[in-house]
C-alpha cells in the first residue's frame, strides 16, 4: 500500500531542491529581491504545470531526472577543485550516496527530507547569524532589469515539478519553493552585506568563510558547503528514485497478461 506522503514532508524536499543552488548565487546587487520574484512566480506556475497531462509531465520530469544530476555532478566538480579536493573521488562519493538513498525509494526520500531540511535551514541561519557583525547595511538598490533577472531564475526554482509530480500535489511544494527561495534570497543578501562589490567564484560560500565564534565556530564555509551539497545530494538522489520508479514501471508494463 502506498505511504501518505505528508504536506510538511513536501515542502521539504521541494526546499531542498531550490537550496540545492544556494552554493551558485551570484553577487549582484538587487538579487536578492529577484529570487524572491522568481519564487513566488514559479510557485504559481506549479499548480499550471501540475495540470499537463500525466505522460507529457511524465516525460518532463524523466528529462530533468537526467540533467539535473549531470548538472549537479558537474558543477560540484568544478567546485570541489576550487575548494582544493579530491575532485573525482568526492564526485564518485557524491553519486554513490545518491544512489543509495535513491533505493529506499521516493517515500522514504520524502519523509528524510523533513530533518533534513530542519538541519540545513537552521544551519544556513546560523550562518548569517554570525555574520550579521559584519554588514555593511547600506540599503542595495533594485536592479533596472528586475522583471528580466526575475524570470532567470525561473528555471532553477521549476525543477521542484518534479517531487511535486511524485507527490501528486501542487499546493504544498508551492510553499517549499517559497520558503527555499526565501533561504536563497537571504543568503544572497548576507552575500552581497558581506563581500559588496568584490569578485569571487563562489562569492557565497566565501561570506560564509567570514563567520567565526571565538574557538568554536571556525572554517564555517566547510560547514556551509557541506549543507548544501547534502541538498544536491537529496536533489539526486530523487531523480535517481525516479528513474528507478520509471524502470520499474516499463518492466512490468512488458510482462505479459495472462
Amino acid at each position: 500500500m502506498k505511504k501518505h506522503i505528508f504536506s510538511r514532508w513536501q515542502v521539504a524536499l521541494c526546499a531542498l531542491f531550490v537550496l540545492a543552488d544556494g552554493l551558485y548565487l551570484p553577487l549582484r546587487q538587487g538579487a536578492w529581491l529577484t529570487l524572491l520574484g522568481g519564487a513566488a512566480a514559479s510557485a504559481a506556475l506549479l499548480f499550471l504545470l501540475l495540470r499537463l497531462p500525466r505522460q507529457l509531465l511524465d516525460l518532463i520530469c524523466a528529462v530533468l531526472a537526467v540533467l539535473l544530476p549531470l548538472r549537479s555532478i558537474l558543477r560540484l566538480y568544478r567546485f570541489w577543485q576550487y575548494a582544493g579536493m579530491q575532485a573525482a573521488f568526492a564526485a564518485a562519493l557524491f553519486v554513490l550516496t545518491a544512489w543509495l538513498l535513491s533505493r529506499r525509494g521516493a517515500d522514504c526520500l520524502f519523509m528524510w527530507a523533513y530533518p533534513v531540511m530542519l538541519t540545513a535551514g537552521a544551519l544556513l541561519l546560523l550562518s548569517v547569524a554570525v555574520t550579521m557583525p559584519d554588514w555593511d547595511l547600506r540599503i542595495p538598490v533594485l536592479p533596472d532589469s528586475f522583471l528580466r533577472e526575475c524570470a532567470e531564475t525561473i528555471p532553477g526554482f521549476l525543477a521542484a515539478v518534479l517531487p511535486a509530480h511524485l507527490a501528486g500535489n501542487a499546493k504544498a511544494p508551492a510553499k517549499g519553493v517559497l520558503l527555499g527561495g526565501g533561504l536563497l534570497a537571504l543568503l544572497s543578501l548576507r552575500t552581497l552585506l558581506l563581500l559588496g562589490g568584490a569578485a569571487y567564484a563562489y562569492p557565497a560560500y566565501a561570506a560564509a568563510g567570514l563567520a567565526a565564534m571565538g574557538d568554536f565556530l571556525r572554517r564555517c564555509e566547510v560547514v556551509f558547503a557541506a549543507v548544501l551539497v547534502m541538498c544536491e545530494c537529496a536533489r539526486t538522489a530523487v531523480c535517481f528514485a525516479f528513474l528507478r520508479s520509471c524502470g520499474a514501471a516499463r518492466k512490468t508494463s512488458a510482462v505479459p497478461q495472462d
